[in-house]
């Protein structure tokens, strides 16, 4: 008998902002099912609501009305620093990485919460960095090359699930390709749940399902 895979399950997912005395819905009561071993690319015009999406899902902002669950236990009973640093690793637009640290220390931070030793060398290779640019602090390389070191830090990390908002957005075409087929592994061959926003068409082309986020409705 087949273990049964990971889920994040979204449940009538709503969320608005409030513009001056306008209120702007930007999700409208959204259901979705990802599951692990596949890739989803999720697609919309700009200020369609992607990125404010993949916050709320990866509880980097708090739920206003609807539910997120992980193997169907809502975020409403995990707190968001305990779903981020278990199960979750995002791979963010701005990087988000550690500026006084170097490459391979900015990697090696995805294996502290779990008290692994890992090689960051190891995955730093897989995305095109050489071991004299893993000892580089973050602010001595390119804004391609910190992406990069972003989905090595991914890579790294044990999470069951992985988000990435436009992963490939300063990186070359033959690059992208590569970071592609890196987070085709990450569902394919290591079972995880990889979630990308992204208005590349070769990652919606590679990815098992495109949802697409149009007038606050995901189809």
């Amino acid at each position: 008998m087949n273990a049964k895979k990971n889920t994040l399950t979204i449940e009538n997912l709503s969320y608005s902002y409030q513009n001056g005395e306008r209120t702007q819905k930007v999700l409208d009561n959204i259901n979705a099912k990802f599951e692990a071993g596949k890739i989803y690319a999720i697609v919309g015009e700009s200020g369609s609501g992607k990125t404010t999406f993949l916050s709320l899902i990866s509880a980097l902002d708090k739920l206003q009305d609807g539910d997120v669950k992980y193997n169907e236990k809502s975020l409403k009973k995990i707190t968001g620093q305990e779903f981020r640093l278990k199960y979750v690793n995002i791979v963010f637009q701005s990087y988000n990485l550690i500026k006084y640290m170097t490459a391979a220390e900015n990697v090696e931070v995805a294996s502290d919460f779990d008290n692994r030793k890992v090689d960051p060398n190891k995955y730093l290779e897989k995305v095109g960095i050489t071991a004299e640019e893993g000892r580089r602090l973050i602010g001595k390389l390119s804004g391609g090359q910190q992406q990069r070191v972003a989905i090595a830090r991914a890579l790294a990390s044990n999470s069951p699930i992985i988000m990435a908002d436009e992963p490939t957005g300063n990186l070359d075409e033959d690059t992208e390709e590569k970071i592609i087929e890196i987070f085709r592994d990450l569902a394919h061959k290591d079972d995880k749940i990889v979630i990308i926003v992204t208005h590349s068409r070769q990652v919606a082309k590679k990815a098992d399902q495109v949802l697409t986020l149009r007038r606050g409705k995901l189809s």
